[in-house]
């Protein structure tokens, strides 16, 4: 396997610093900090640049906060600063990973995505009887740090990359003043990233070694369909003792389901059958809380009507991905006071 060499220099470049700036900007609010950062743009570049090129640059802590939708879970949040160093890091290794990835990983990569990962789901379902799906138990806290490492020293041998990378996958501890070497920060784009390298070797194992064809992973959410029951047990036990001796993970008992397509299949917010999709209930108790909030807002004047009218098509279009016409007709219906 053929390692990537001489990346730095392409992180470092003000050019790749200043498409970092933007991606991390244009994904931000407008908060003290970023519009600071960007009131000085050209002086906190260069300081970014000179401190990662002199490698005396060291990532602060982060600010946590948690989230209830629909579980708990709690949100890391880096200083902007920080992010825009994710960026410059990501958009020059996420490509020598990309090339290794299988077809059939679909989380934060260009052309991928949740509906295609619905749609792939569903022609597996129509070519066969029973599906078995797993997830990782609690995922982005239990991914080791060293095993981290080894997987990115297989693709990258600049040292210097690899040290940039080790501050940042290392910080979620010194963050939490912990240093027991496992956890992502939840909400990150490096441990999004991170999360999809991490669990590459289970597809290649899954794919390549054993021959499975009906197979699809969105982060650590996994389908295997098949026509045979007994087969699909069989690799539960397999995918089980692989995660637990190569990766230190362990499958979620709670999350696991073998089960036939006439029952459905719940995948990433869907309940997908072989010719027919539906919204899931938990999720749709979201949509439409979600949308009553932004009613809410526009008529109490916090939000233009051009942005009330940008999320509801937004909504939208998420939800017409599924067998929803009747469900949207009677939104439209609500709104409109119609009986």
């Amino acid at each position: 396997m053929k390692r990537k060499g001489y990346l730095f220099e392409e992180i470092i470049t003000f050019e790749n610093l200043y498409e970092a700036f933007r991606k991390a900007y244009s994904g931000s609010g407008r908060t003290g900090e970023t519009c600071r950062f960007n009131f000085n743009l050209e002086n906190e570049l260069l300081q970014l640049k000179t401190e990662i090129e002199t490698e005396r640059y060291k990532p602060a802590r982060y600010r946590y906060f948690k989230i209830f939708d629909p579980k708990e879970r709690q949100i890391s949040v880096a200083p902007f600063r920080d992010r825009v160093v994710h960026h410059a890091l990501v958009r020059v290794i996420e490509p020598v990973f990309e090339r290794s990835f299988i077809f059939d990983s679909y989380a934060t990569r260009v052309g991928k995505g949740t509906h295609r990962a619905v749609e792939r789901a569903q022609k597996f379902l129509r070519k066969n009887f029973w599906y078995l799906k797993t997830d990782v138990e609690k995922y982005f806290d239990s991914v080791d740090h060293d095993i981290l490492l080894k997987l990115i020293r297989r693709k990258i041998k600049d040292e210097k990359v690899i040290r940039l990378t080790e501050k940042i996958i290392r910080n979620s501890d010194r963050s939490r003043d912990l240093a027991h070497g496992k956890g992502l920060p939840v909400g990150n784009l490096t441990s999004q990233f991170f999360a999809n390298v991490y669990l590459d070797p289970l597809d290649h194992f899954i794919k390549d070694r054993l021959g499975v064809k009906c197979y699809i992973r969105y982060m650590d959410d996994m389908v295997i369909s098949s026509d045979s029951k007994d087969d699909l047990r069989d690799l539960l036990k397999i995918k089980e003792t692989f995660l637990a001796e190569n990766l230190e993970l362990r499958l979620n008992p709670k999350a696991t389901r073998l089960n036939n397509c006439l029952h459905g299949l719940p995948f990433l917010g869907f309940m997908i059958f072989p010719n027919l999709k539906r919204i899931r209930k938990e999720n749709l108790k979201r949509v439409k809380k979600r949308l009553r909030q932004r009613k809410n807002e526009f008529e109490a004047g916090i939000i233009t009507e051009e942005q009330f009218a940008m999320s509801v098509r937004s909504v939208f279009e998420h939800v017409r991905f599924a067998d929803t016409y009747r469900l949207r007709r009677s939104f439209l219906a609500d709104w409109a006071g119609v009986e």
